[in-house]
């Protein structure tokens, strides 16, 4: 069906370059989504009928890099964008599910039909029929403004807010119970509700979590911690039961004096971000997340910080308790725990403890001070105090810049390392 949807220019190049190249080629999934609920996509994904070493030679190898293993696609460089170009998939044979292999521990069985390698090339229609959901299967060709809804329904679900499972829901969840997390996350990002059938297989599901990659786990907690969401998302989490699997900390605490300033915190966090007032940092987001306990670990009650003088493994302990069992990358937590060194030093604003503006992560560290300042203190100097800025000390702008260049070719480095060789 012909449908104008306002797609971003340098997107609807890409799309044309592949075409041009007689590949067919759409974006799909969350971006039609979120277009045709009249938000702008955070960002775009491809797909086309090029496999990844055909993408790659229309592009070039300097601007496109194959990555993955079990879900092999290629990362387009584009201006300072990643855009993610994947190829139809077909529904994996058994020999890419786990049939009775065992997890990564060796005692304990995979669901039977978990899917272990996904790089089965197909056509678009059988790609959108292995996809999850009804809402992120809709394929958009935005050179001939043609949308195409090959489920039937979801055009319909997005505009009556409803996420459903394509085909047998039970058997989506187990193929890839990070599923269950995304299902989740719909649920709290755009108010939409399960419909009847994934509502089921969802609780029936959710110890199947337990089995899902520790690393994709972490990479959906910094999704949920980096988006301006995350509040609504812990909120679904709770509702249905799921974060008691997923952050089982955070569920023991669940309406504590602590779990609701945290809450508080992090809503307000997000509030600036959505606003454009900050940007959408996720060691940030930890340290918001987690003032409230650390200030009950050192002082016994939520809302008044601590002494200036402190042990700093007491913060790093916290952090750690709250984020398990996801293992967040080390350079956020330790950003995080500078973060939350600086309250104490913030809220007195003595000159006394000016030279903390040339600090690392200063910048962050004033951020939260203003989010607490608006959520609890009220304190009319606080923000004039404080200048904007910092973060000067040992990594002044050039030296941010070669960390910077030496951070991706470490990357380029790792990524190599698991991809096929040429």
């Amino acid at each position: 069906m012909k449908h104008e949807l306002p797609v971003e220019p340098h997107i609807i190049d890409v799309v044309a370059t592949l075409q041009q190249a007689h590949y067919e080629t759409y974006i799909v999934g969350g971006a039609i989504r979120d277009l045709l609920l009249g938000r702008r996509p955070k960002d775009y994904d491809i797909s086309t009928s090029a496999t990844p070493e055909q993408v790659r030679e229309v592009f070039g190898r300097r601007n496109a890099r194959i990555i993955g293993k079990r879900f092999r696609l290629v990362h387009l460089r584009l201006r300072d964008e990643i855009i993610e170009i994947s190829t139809f998939r077909r529904a994996p044979n058994a020999a890419g599910s786990a049939g009775g292999r065992t997890g990564s521990q060796g005692t304990e069985l995979l669901p039977e039909h978990m899917i272990l390698s996904d790089n089965d090339y197909g056509t678009a229609e059988e790609d959108a029929r292995r996809r999850d959901f009804t809402v992120n299967a809709l394929f958009f060709d935005p050179v001939c403004s043609e949308l195409i809804d090959y489920t039937g329904q979801g055009r319909e679900d997005i505009e009556r807010g409803v996420v459903r499972a394509i085909g047998d829901a039970r058997l989506r969840f187990e193929e890839d119970p990070v599923r269950l997390l995304r299902a989740l996350k719909l649920v709290g990002q755009y108010d939409f509700s399960l419909d009847a059938e994934t509502e089921n297989a969802l609780f029936a599901s959710l110890p199947l979590i337990r089995h899902a990659s520790s690393s994709r786990l972490a990479l959906e907690l910094e999704k949920v911690l980096s988006s301006s969401y995350g509040d609504k998302h812990l909120r679904a989490f709770h509702d249905y039961g799921f974060l008691q699997y997923y952050l089982p900390h955070l569920e023991a605490r669940w309406g504590t004096p602590a779990m609701e300033y945290a809450l508080e915190l992090l809503t307000e966090r997000n509030y600036r971000v959505d606003e454009g007032l900050y940007r959408n940092s996720v060691s940030l987001a930890m340290a918001t997340l987690a003032l409230p306990f650390v200030e009950e670990a050192m002082t016994g009650t939520v809302g008044g910080l601590w002494p200036k003088k402190h042990a700093l493994h007491r913060i790093r302990e916290v952090l750690e308790t709250i984020f398990q069992p996801q293992n967040m990358m080390k350079c956020m937590q330790q950003s995080a725990e500078r973060v939350l060194e600086f309250q104490p030093l913030l809220k007195a604003m003595s000159p006394d403890d000016r030279d903390i503006v040339d600090a690392r992560s200063y910048a962050h560290a004033r951020e939260l001070a203003v989010i607490q300042n608006i959520v609890r203190w009220h304190e009319p100097e606080l923000e004039a105090c404080w200048p904007i800025g910092g973060g000067g000390g040992r990594f002044s702008r050039k030296r941010r810049k070669n960390h910077r260049g030496r951070r991706e070719k470490n990357k380029a480095v790792a990524v190599a390392a698991v991809e096929p060789q040429e």
